[in-house]
């Protein structure tokens, strides 16, 4: 009789520790659609006049990943909803905006004084001399 209850206490476990592994995976499987999923966001940028952008350079922080706006300061771009985009552009203030759960993100940048001093303008001319 001993043999007997030690095989069905065995058994018992085994069917116990199976019942939590396949409860654990299940829960693991109900979570993948909980997960950040990548998605397209668009926007325009402006100046603080009003007027259309192109060429920004509107990126995703920490990536390599970006795009530039068209003629008309309008961009397109697929990020996560946890992602930080840069905008910047020459002559401008760079701004850094948290996606969050937007899909359109309109940007104002702002002109920046200060990026004058990294304007080089350089000549090439040529001079005859006369006597």
């Amino acid at each position: 009789m001993s043999t007997i209850s030690f095989i069905s206490n065995i058994s018992n476990s085994f069917i116990m520790k199976k019942t939590v592994l396949v409860s654990i995976f299940l829960c693991l499987i109900a979570m993948i659609p909980l997960q950040a999923q990548d998605r397209s966001i668009s926007g325009k940028v402006t100046g603080d006049d009003g007027s259309s952008l192109p060429g920004v350079n509107v990126s995703i922080k920490g990536t390599s990943r970006g795009t530039n706006t068209d003629a008309n300061g309008s961009f397109k771009l697929t990020v996560s909803p946890n992602a930080v985009i840069v905008v910047s552009s020459v002559g401008y203030s760079p701004q850094e905006i948290r996606v969050g759960n937007k899909t359109v993100i309109n940007v104002s940048l702002e002109s920046s004084a200060s990026t004058l001093d990294e304007v080089v303008i350089t000549t090439f001319g040529t001079a005859k001399k006369s006597s």
